[in-house]
């Protein structure tokens, strides 16, 4: 007998022996028929769900969270991310690896719910009415959260209520709406969310767990999503009228000096994104993470400059950095406040927060996107260091990580955290957790959804924008019209939520007149707003000074901005009248059409699902023709 046999039949024997142990219930720990037996047992079923929310990763970077934004029009990122080249050209296939984790993550967590969900009821027998619902409104706002994560990028999925079995395993596709409605008329109750308590105590449990105003957040951002905008009107104003009443959670006080030239200082936001940000007061939910035990986080490295032996992976647009107003208020096509030739001054301070601009400071070393500055000042050890290479062509840049159509030369600040100035000695660096709500996108929940509900407060909607506006000290807006606020609002969460995950998801449920989705059915006819974010060249900045002394990373472009705030090019007109300076990053280049509205349903869920037929994969991938 071969060692490898042996190994197999005693791992053979190991099942049978396991199986069998299944039939009684053990006498020191609980089994799975009466799992949960008991508070604490319910307690730690709930956390390994809520733990099973932050599994899915790609390079060690939490995923869809932040990351999704690189498959839109704000973020562009270095060569060799097929997974968003594939998104923005139309190329992506149901064998693409990240779909498959992406699909298999959800039902992976939905699980972990089902397995202190299914015997919930046993808890009745040892605990209080109250305990009970609300390990119950826990367990069904982590699914909620899965699911509507799972319908935003597959459209309708099988709705799985329970732990499944080696022969209960074939369900067929539930549309959005059957989905949507299970989860905000059935699952997510006022009553059932009324139990679970304000905000958990956050010196024990920080943001790990979620109370009943983020509960209620959740629910409006769902409702939003699919278009029932009266279930998001009722939701968002009870979120916020229970965190008037008690106070939970309050808008961070940011740095908002804007644009700071390096010999002066450097933004610093690490209050709300960075890893002291954890306990600030407007994270209402989060992702966690815990450097103890080994869970490491790849952001700071991922975002750091290359002289910092960061990875210079992501960085904003053109586009983006084109979006931000002037301090008037003004876009930069009205403002007088706009110097082409110092575009960083005078504009929204988000700008400066978001995107790490040419001649700042970087967690402690100056940032130049002129390649030929050979070398810059490292603020920590006070000496002059190498800048990067000289060939922007090369790795080791900021502009072309492996060649030259990487990055655009703009890198994301936001999640910058200044404990870690100095070089970076690895790629596994920190413990970030990934925020999953706070204040701030609840108010502008509640601006949306009284913008777009018929029975809306307007007045009420431009109260929260420019609640949100307030904070960072741009003016007022005093349009009172739907068309007028539904511009300025997404503005606001472009420019306010740029970075952590939103935009790609915002523009595939916008369209010209409103939200694509009425009641969880997609409306047939109306003008997407992603086929004009998302479709067309990628633009970034150049490499350095021009032959005529311009600095040719300084764009000359003429941006067309749109009334929902989306930036695109010609690729000829300019704002000084010379040659159009933008360089095409062509390895990017974006096409969508509404085959593109969805992914496709993993081929291995067709095939092993047998409750599914070719038919019901989704339209535009492999004879798909599902109707949501």
């Amino acid at each position: 007998m071969t060692k490898k046999n042996s190994i197999l039949i005693l791992a053979a024997a190991a099942v049978i022996i396991s199986s069998c142990s299944l039939d009684r219930k053990p006498l020191n720990g609980p089994s799975s028929g009466t799992f949960p037996a008991s508070a604490g047992e319910a307690y730690a079923g709930t956390l390994a769900a809520y733990k099973k929310i932050g599994n899915m990763t790609v390079s060690n970077q939490y995923y869809p969270y932040r990351c999704q934004d690189a498959a839109s029009d704000i973020i562009t990122f270095r060569v060799g991310a097929a997974n968003f080249v594939q998104q923005l050209n139309g190329t992506l296939t149901s064998e693409h690896a990240v779909i498959e984790k992406e699909y298999k993550q959800i039902f992976a967590c939905a699980g972990r719910v089902h397995q202190v969900l299914d015997n919930i009821e046993n808890l009745r027998a040892v605990c209080d009415e109250t305990t009970v619902n609300a390990f119950k409104a826990e367990l069904l706002c982590i699914r909620a959260q899965q699911y509507d994560q799972g319908m935003q990028f597959f459209g309708g999925i099988p709705f799985i209520d329970h732990c499944l079995t080696l022969v209960d395993n074939a369900y067929p596709r539930n549309t959005i709406k059957e989905c949507a409605e299970r989860i905000l008329i059935d699952d997510l109750k006022d009553e059932l969310l009324d139990c679970l308590p304000v905000q958990w105590t956050p010196t024990t449990y920080g943001t790990t767990r979620i109370g009943r105003i983020a509960a209620y957040t959740l629910k409006a951002r769902i409702a939003l999503n699919w278009g029932y905008t009266d279930i998001a009107l009722a939701a968002a104003k009870k979120a916020m009228d229970l965190n008037e009443e008690y106070g939970c959670y309050a808008l961070e006080t940011l740095d908002c000096r804007g644009y700071i030239s390096h010999e002066v200082g450097e933004i610093d936001v690490t209050n709300l994104f960075g890893l002291s940000g954890q306990s600030s007061k407007e994270w209402m939910w989060a992702a966690q993470r815990n450097l103890a035990v080994g869970e490491l986080s790849r952001s700071i490295y991922y975002e750091s400059i290359r002289c910092l032996q960061g990875c210079s992976w992501i960085g904003p647009t053109q586009s983006l950095v084109d979006t931000y107003q002037c301090l008037d208020g003004l876009s930069i096509l009205e403002s007088p406040m706009f110097d082409p030739a110092n575009p960083w001054l005078n504009r929204d301070p988000r700008l400066a927060m978001t995107a790490l601009l040419p001649g700042t400071r970087a967690m402690g070393i100056q940032y130049e996107m002129d390649y030929t500055v050979a070398k810059v000042q490292n603020y920590v050890t006070g000496t002059m260091i190498q800048n990067m290479d000289a060939d922007p062509t090369a790795n080791k840049y900021e502009y072309a990580a492996n060649n030259t159509k990487g990055p655009a030369g703009f890198l994301c600040r936001k999640y910058y955290d200044l404990t870690w100035n100095g070089m970076i000695q690895n790629q596994d660096i920190d413990d970030q957790n990934t925020g999953l709500i706070r204040l701030a996108e609840l108010i502008l929940i509640d601006a949306e959804a009284n913008i777009e509900a018929d029975g809306g407060d307007l007045s009420r909607a431009r109260k929260d924008i420019n609640l949100i506006r307030a904070r960072v000290g741009m003016p007022d807006i005093t349009v009172s019209d739907k068309a007028g606020l539904r511009k300025a609002l997404r503005y606001e969460r472009k420019v306010e939520l740029a970075d952590e995950g939103f935009r790609w998801f915002d523009l595939r449920r916008w369209c010209d007149d409103g939200l694509c989705y009425k009641d969880g059915k997609f409306r047939e006819g109306v003008t997407e707003i992603a086929a004009t974010a998302v479709n067309g060249t990628f633009y970034a900045p150049g490499y350095s000074n021009k032959a005529n002394g311009a600095k040719g990373y300084i764009s000359n472009a003429k941006p067309i901005i749109s009334d929902s705030w989306v930036v695109t090019y010609d690729g000829v007109s300019t704002l000084d009248g010379k040659a159009f300076n933008l360089r095409s990053v062509s390895s990017n280049a974006m096409s969508y059409t509404s085959k593109d509205r969805y992914w496709p349903i993993p081929k291995n869920e067709m095939s092993s699902n047998t409750a599914l037929v070719p038919e019901d994969q989704n339209p535009g991938y492999e004879g798909g023709a599902f109707q949501n």
